[in-house]
């Protein structure tokens, strides 16, 4: 399995991916043009041609980011496949010098075995602002934030 940076023919099965669990409610949609207009911020998980996983590394200052739209391929994705998408994605965040990754989740204990702490929303204002308070879940919020302090 290699993890690559997002192709504009990865979008499709990326949406696909996205989708399903989105229709469980354990993660926002994404629609076609908006992940098109992000892609440059998403890697994929290929497994012999075939994506079988994806995530997003989205900047919200000089020194943070957000791991987003993380998942893989539902019948198809080996184990290990999210864990390396995560990895590739604090790599990336190395390189452009970010301080911290950050992530909203319902699976808290896969991000805590890779290194992430638990903090309240509040700790996050820059996501909360920009984001939350568009969301269909603002104020219901049932994900957990989680951070990653990256010492370069």
């Amino acid at each position: 399995m290699k993890i690559r940076p997002a192709a504009h023919e990865d979008v499709r099965t990326i949406v696909r991916i996205i989708a399903h669990y989105a229709s469980q409610g354990l993660m926002l949609p994404r629609s076609h043009g908006a992940l098109a207009e992000s892609l440059r911020h998403y890697v994929v998980a290929d497994l012999d041609g075939e994506v079988v996983g994806c995530g997003g590394l989205e900047p919200y200052s000089s020194d943070v980011a957000e791991i987003y739209g993380l998942a893989t391929a539902p019948d198809n994705s080996p184990r290990g496949t999210g864990s390396a998408i995560v990895q590739a994605l604090i790599e990336k965040a190395r390189t452009e010098n970010l301080t911290q990754v950050f992530a909203l989740t319902l699976a808290p204990g896969f991000f805590q075995k890779m290194g992430f702490r638990t903090v309240e929303h509040r700790n996050l204002p820059m996501k909360v602002w920009k984001d939350c308070v568009a969301c269909p879940k603002f104020g219901n919020c049932d994900e957990i934030a989680m951070v990653l302090d990256l010492h370069c």
